[in-house]
């Protein structure tokens, strides 16, 4: 998980410095709510070890 944790960070610096937009996308089951998605796909399924879950909220802490 160390490797795919430094390629997300990684990612995040290099589209922070280029002004580039991110959509952080899990599974991808949400998709469809609210407006259109734009930016490049942050794919975080590598991630794993969830510590808090709010369904409600459609929130994650890991």
């Amino acid at each position: 998980m160390e490797t795919a944790l430094q390629n997300l960070i990684e990612r995040i610096r290099a589209a922070a410095a280029a002004a580039t937009p991110l959509r952080i996308r899990g599974g991808g089951t949400k998709d469809f709510y609210g407006q259109s998605l734009h930016g490049q796909v942050l794919d975080t399924r590598s991630l794993s070890g969830i510590t808090a879950y709010e369904p409600s909220e459609l929130v994650i802490t890991a």
